[in-house]
This record gives C-alpha cells, sequence and structure tokens, in this order.
C-alpha cells in the first residue's frame, strides 16, 4: 500500500510539473491499473515405486511318513475249561388232569311278535292364501339443483429477481518455496590468532590452532502449497418470492331435497291356514314272551398234584489256567524329514524420484500513465470521463 501511495504521488508532482512548464502544450495523464500475469516455470519431483521379481532358490524340510512291520512278544494266560457229569435227585410233583362232565341245562325266554291294524284320525294344518289390496303412503326426496356465482380470494407467488453485487474469492492453491536454515553442528577448526569476539565485539589475541567450532549447514529450500486469495467483483441475480391475492368468480352448484307425498295401491299375499281331518289305518305289532327248556352237559378238567422221584445228570465245569507266549506283528508309522528345494519368485520394490514440469501462475498490478488530452492552453482541463475498463474493478494487490 505504502508503494501504492508513493507511485501516485509521483505521478501527481510529474503531472503538476508539467502543466507548469512554460511550453505552450500540456499533455494531462491518468493513471489505469493493469493486472499482470506471469507464468513461472517450476520443478517438482514425485514418488515412483518400481516392483520387480528376482528368482530365489529357497530349501525347505518336509516330513515324510513312512510305514514299517514290527514284532512285539507277549505272555497269554488262557483258562481251559474241563466238564464231569455228577448225578442229582429230586421230588418232582408234576400235575395230571381228569376230565368230569356236569350238568349246565337252561331256560331260555324267546320273544315272539304278533301283527294286527287300526285306524287313527289325525288334523291337518293347511296353508291357503289370499289376495287383499291396500293403499301405501310413500314420501320421496326431489333433488333441486341451484347455481349461485361466488367470489373466491386466493394468493399468488410470484418471483421476482434483483441482481446484487458481490465480492467472490477466486483464489487458487500456488507453491511457495520456503527456505530452511541447516542444522548446527560442531567440528575443530583451525583458528589464526586475532579473531573478533561475537559477544562483545572486539579483536582479541588466542594461541593460534585447532578448536571446537559451531558450523552450520547448508540451506535446504521446501515447496508447501498455500492459497492464494483472488477476490472478483461479480453480479449475482437473487430471485425472492412475492405474494399477491388475486379474486376469482367460481360458478357453485348446490343440490336441495324437496318432500313430495305418494298414494299407491298394491295387492298383497295373505296366507291363512285351514284345519281338516284325515283317517289312516296303522299297523300294530305286540311282542310275546315263551320260554324253552334247553338241555346241556359241560366238560370240566380237574387237575391234581403226583410226587415223583426224578434223577438229573449234572454237568460241572471246571478251569484250568495255562500260559502261553504269542508273537503279534504291528505297523508303526515312521516320520522322515526330507529337504527339498524350490525356486520362487521374490518381490522387490525400488523407490525413485522423477522430476516433472509445471507451471505457477504469479498476479500482480501494475500502475501505467495513460495520456487523456493534450491543450494549448496553460491550464488544461480533463475533459470526459475515465475510461470504463473492466480490469478498474479489479483490487489492486502489491506485494508489501
Amino acid at each position: 500500500m505504502k508503494k501504492y501511495i508513493l507511485v501516485t504521488l509521483t505521478a501527481v508532482f510529474l503531472a503538476v510539473g508539467t502543466s507548469q512548464a512554460t511550453t505552450p502544450a500540456t499533455t494531462v495523464y491518468r493513471l489505469e491499473r493493469v493486472p499482470v500475469i506471469e507464468q513461472i516455470p517450476m520443478t517438482g519431483y514425485k514418488r515412483v515405486v518400481d516392483t520387480h521379481f528376482v528368482e530365489d532358490t529357497v530349501t525347505t524340510y518336509e516330513t515324510v511318513w513312512e510305514t514299517e512291520i514290527r514284532e512285539r512278544t507277549h505272555t497269554v494266560v488262557r483258562r481251559v475249561p474241563e466238564t464231569t457229569m455228577t448225578e442229582r435227585r429230586t421230588t418232582v410233583r408234576r400235575p395230571v388232569e381228569e376230565t368230569v362232565y356236569r350238568d349246565t341245562s337252561f331256560d331260555r325266554v324267546r320273544t315272539v311278535p304278533e301283527t294286527s291294524e287300526r285306524e287313527e284320525k289325525y288334523i291337518v294344518s293347511r296353508q291357503v292364501m289370499e289376495t287383499q289390496e291396500r293403499q301405501v303412503h310413500e314420501t320421496r326426496r326431489v333433488p333441486v339443483q341451484e347455481t349461485t356465482v361466488e367470489q373466491r380470494v386466493y394468493t399468488v407467488n410470484r418471483p421476482v429477481t434483483n441482481y446484487v453485487e458481490t465480492i467472490v474469492d477466486r483464489g487458487q492453491h500456488v507453491n511457495q518455496v520456503n527456505t530452511v536454515p541447516g542444522r548446527e553442528y560442531e567440528r575443530l577448526a583451525w583458528h589464526r590468532a586475532n579473531y573478533i569476539d561475537p559477544a562483545t565485539g572486539e579483536s582479541r589475541w588466542r594461541i593460534p590452532g585447532f578448536y571446537w567450532t559451531t558450523m552450520q549447514g547448508p540451506d535446504r529450500h521446501e515447496v508447501n502449497r498455500v492459497y492464494q486469495p483472488n477476490f472478483v467483483a461479480e453480479t449475482v441475480p437473487v430471485t425472492r418470492t412475492v405474494q399477491e391475492q388475486r379474486i376469482e368468480e367460481v360458478p357453485v352448484t348446490r343440490t336441495t331435497f324437496r318432500e313430495e307425498q305418494v298414494v299407491r295401491t298394491e295387492q298383497v299375499q295373505v296366507p291363512r291356514v285351514i284345519q281338516e281331518e284325515r283317517t289312516r289305518t296303522v299297523p300294530v305289532t305286540t311282542y310275546k314272551q315263551i320260554v324253552e327248556r334247553v338241555e346241556q352237559t359241560t366238560p370240566v378238567v380237574v387237575r391234581r398234584m403226583v410226587e415223583e422221584d426224578v434223577v438229573e445228570q449234572i454237568p460241572v465245569t471246571s478251569f484250568k489256567t495255562i500260559t502261553e507266549e504269542r508273537v503279534e506283528p504291528y505297523e508303526v508309522r515312521v516320520a522322515r524329514v526330507v529337504p527339498v528345494t524350490r525356486t520362487v519368485q521374490r518381490p522387490v520394490t525400488t523407490v525413485r524420484w522423477e522430476p516433472y514440469e509445471y507451471t505457477m501462475e504469479r498476479r500482480s498490478v501494475e500502475v501505467r500513465r495513460i495520456p487523456v488530452e493534450t491543450s494549448s492552453s496553460p491550464q488544461g482541463t480533463l475533459i470526459g470521463k475515465p475510461s470504463e475498463d473492466p480490469a478498474d474493478a479489479i483490487p489492486m494487490l502489491i506485494p508489501r
């Protein structure tokens, strides 16, 4: 801002000095701000990762199972049975059956049916339909339609668009280079007899030789991504809704009902019950019981117990222990480790930094003097108005 004020004052003093000159012609200048865009080539580095495969020999050990047949000897104790016969006398009671006949005669009662007929009189009710006339009074509702005109008030939303000038930031991110000082370290360095004390600034004397001295490494540069604002004046349309009330005439149809009395004559079927006497013949069955004697003889089995002496031959089994040696073959799985050599593909990753070129835009504003009018009078006047250049609306950014 200070530089901009100095440039403006310098231009004003030059204009005043020119107007006060004794020359017959006077040139009037106006200051115009012109935006300048500079394209700055930059070099960046991107990280590239390359992967390739290298053949490598790997030896592994695998377990192989084999089956072997071995023998084992064990002693078996076996029991051998021996059977002998012995006599045993027992008294047994055996059942003996005998058949005896008994008299089981009984009386049987039998029912004998007898059929006869008789007359019965009964009354039957029969329904007879008769036709009669009667008057029916009905009330009917007849619809009557009437049409009237009514006023309806409703609200309408009408869009209204206005244009508002606003300042919009059209900035962008740019690369900014920062210098980072190198790290400090100590090392042995040769010093002369005379040296300047950094604390007091006085010249002193000492024995020349190697002394520990604080050194600083080279500076390194870092590129950071920063945001550079760019304020631009723009006209933005703003639409809002305005409510308006409108009146509209709408025809309305109403339906009313009018009652009417109607008398009509209709025929009605009326049922009437008539009783009649009828005669019928009904068969009647009667039952009579007759007693009969049934002769019957039933055999009956009678069981009695008889004692007998029985001699039985009973086998008796005794066991004798015998020891034997047996040889039994069995299978054994044996594990054996075998080395196996294989060739595998092993990935190897390398990282390299590849340079690339890009362009960075730097925006600035220059103040230029543009002649407006040349007048022959010593006191020239500025005729006309400044040019309406769109660049004048751009705010002037002057680096401090």
